[in-house]
């Protein structure tokens, strides 16, 4: 088994101390995968997007996704931004390029069932969020997001 897979493991262990470090450990692969460069590129879009600073973080991170496509977690910070910028069919389309390359990123799943939560999409974002909670059983949110939808669905 490799570290990916041990990590996915531990995400649905009952002790909590040990979901955290999976959970922290899978992010710090996530956001190494292109690099140290890259890293500290994705570090400074995500630090712009902290600051509000919302058209320039979309600078950085629209050049990171173009200079390399096969970085998934620009991908989705680039959705997690779109998201925040209400622009919940692009964020929609980011998380589908993550979700493609890594079909376990959790953060990915979860910020897509919220993007078709938005649209509207009920019916749709509750199968992701149970996809979500197939990876992370313990994370509440996605149970939460789906009574939301469901009752959007009445």
């Amino acid at each position: 088994m490799d570290k990916t897979e041990q990590y996915l493991e531990d995400l649905k262990s009952e002790d909590p101390a040990m979901r955290e470090k999976a959970t922290r450990a899978l992010w710090i692969l996530w956001h190494r995968q292109e690099g140290i460069e890259l890293e500290q590129e994705l570090n400074k879009g995500t630090e712009l997007m902290d600051q509000q600073k919302h058209d320039d973080a979309l600078i950085v991170l629209q050049i990171l996704v173009d200079k390399c496509p096969d970085f998934s977690e620009a991908h989705n910070k680039l959705a997690t931004l779109l998201f925040l910028m209400g622009q919940y069919d692009e964020a929609v389309k980011e998380c589908e390029q993550v979700l493609r390359r890594i079909p376990h990123h959790f953060g990915a799943l979860n910020g897509l069932g919220m993007c078709l939560y938005e649209l509207k999409r009920f019916e749709e974002a509750i199968r992701i969020f149970q996809r979500a909670l197939e990876v992370q059983p313990y994370a509440q949110i996605n149970r939460t997001y789906i009574a939301r939808c469901r009752a959007g669905l009445n």
